[in-house]
């Protein structure tokens, strides 16, 4: 797994990849301890060697990501993000969001639509944001996915989403006792089954 720092003009990027071929970015939520490249250290392997070059961005203020002023502005997130890809030197790849990661993501979609080759939403932030501004504007292939277990963000957000994205996909997963407590919440955590529909998406 390789590691690398980014001077942005919103602060320094962490960026943890694995892999080769074409580019899957992921994107942090801002609640612990899901704030940080780990909340997709069950996925990266698994999206790597399937073929991807996965990255997980760590964002100004988050993990190793430091930044004197604190955690970075939502307003410019999006812009931090873009400006980390532009040095990777990467003209268009996937975005798989987590919660904040994931309004991140669609509003990129929305910014950069030729930038963003597909989009994968997981229990993300914005759905009536989404939904009640810009319905139907977003235009990339998109995939939702939720647990139904999610005491946060309620499964009923992914339908949100379905409806505000023309064709977007939906899965929800059931969450089980014995299962990670952090899976009813962000299903990432579920490990195969979350593995195995996001990498199906990104190869269709």
């Amino acid at each position: 797994m390789e590691t690398r720092f980014f001077d942005t003009a919103y602060g320094r990027t962490h960026v943890v990849a694995e892999g080769a071929g074409s580019p899957v970015l992921f994107l942090h939520g801002r609640m612990s301890p899901l704030h940080t490249w780990q909340a997709w250290d069950a996925n990266l392997s698994e999206v790597a060697a399937a073929g991807f070059r996965a990255m997980a961005i760590e964002l100004p203020g988050y993990g190793e990501a430091t930044r004197a002023e604190g955690p970075i502005s939502s307003e410019s997130a999006v812009d931090c993000v873009m400006e980390t890809c532009d040095q990777m030197r990467l003209a268009s790849f996937s975005v798989v969001g987590y919660n904040w990661g994931g309004m991140l993501a669609w509003r990129a979609a929305i910014i950069y639509p030729k930038r963003v080759s597909k989009l994968v939403l997981v229990a993300a932030e914005g759905a009536a944001q989404l939904y009640d501004s810009l319905p139907g504007k977003l235009k990339t292939p998109a995939l939702v996915l939720w647990t139904d277990a999610d005491f946060y963000l309620p499964a009923a957000q992914a339908g949100v989403f379905a409806r505000a994205i023309p064709g977007a996909q939906v899965q929800v997963f059931k969450w089980a006792e014995g299962m990670s407590e952090l899976a009813a919440r962000a299903p990432q955590k579920l490990g195969q089954p979350f593995n195995e529909k996001l990498i199906r998406f990104l190869k269709e």
